[in-house]
């Protein structure tokens, strides 16, 4: 379930699955052939019931070839946020991102955040573009701006899963919060808040198929957003509703008049 770690892998990439069987093997394919090697990959299952599990172990070979570093665990939980979680507390480097398994990195992304972040000594996150696709792979939008602490109070506005994160934001303000189901990954950027010293990259570096969960559910993204941000206060009650109820209100629009 392990190969050998490379001594001083600098970046760890978790892609948590669950019945992935469609799409893994494209995001596997992303990572296997990236430009920059140093990296590790933790893959955390919660517990597949389709081919998931023989496609997770058929690459574990191709990455031994490749002498990239690939962990895998198979278990129970109780969401993307717990096994985020677990992934955390088996990473072997600075620095941290969390790939979908039905996302896909370019070939040049990891070796951009690598350069970047030596560039930099001194930011704690870096994020960049990201495409979103759809099953025909046709782009449909492109989404990811600057970190902006302001912003984000309003609405997320960067591209997650176009991003590393360092180990000192969660030993500084914890994990992600499992209470949240869909965006938990919001909460925590409230957390760390003006702590955050982050960098853009002005390019898109990930590939994201539009059929996750927050995609899925975007209801519950609503409601779930409302709830942080009377939570944190970042806007008054009627500001949060008022937000709320226009991102409703944008959604219908869109369905209606596209």
């Amino acid at each position: 379930m392990k190969t050998d770690l490379k001594i001083g892998v600098t970046q760890t990439v978790v892609v948590a699955t669950f019945n992935s069987e469609k799409t893994l093997g494209a995001t596997l394919d992303s990572l296997l052939f990236q430009t920059y090697k140093n990296f590790e990959i933790i893959i955390i299952d919660g517990l597949s019931k389709d081919a998931t599990i023989n496609i997770i172990k058929f690459y574990e070979h191709k990455f031994l070839k490749a002498d990239i570093s690939y962990t895998w665990f198979s278990e129970q939980d109780s969401g993307i946020y717990d096994a985020w979680n677990k992934a955390l507390k088996k990473a072997n480097s600075p620095w941290i991102a969390f790939l979908g398994s039905d996302d896909t990195y370019y070939p040049f992304a990891i070796e951009t955040y690598a350069n970047k972040i030596a560039e930099n000594p001194n930011i704690n996150y870096i994020s960049s573009k990201v495409e979103v696709t759809n099953a025909k792979n046709m782009v449909l939008k492109i989404i990811g701006q600057p970190f902006n602490y302001n912003q984000m109070s309003r609405y997320m506005n960067i591209g997650h899963v176009g991003s590393f994160h360092h180990i000192d934001l969660f030993n500084k303000f914890g994990n992600f919060d499992t209470a949240y189901k869909i965006a938990g990954d919001y909460e925590f950027f409230l957390r760390c808040g003006h702590y955050i010293n982050a960098i853009f990259v002005n390019k898109i570096t990930v590939s994201m198929l539009n059929i996750g969960v927050s995609n899925k559910y975007i209801g519950k993204v609503f409601k779930e957003n409302l709830q942080l941000h009377l939570k944190y206060k970042r806007l008054s009650a009627l500001q949060s509703y008022l937000e709320f109820y226009l991102a409703h209100f944008k959604r219908f629009k869109r369905h209606v008049f596209k």
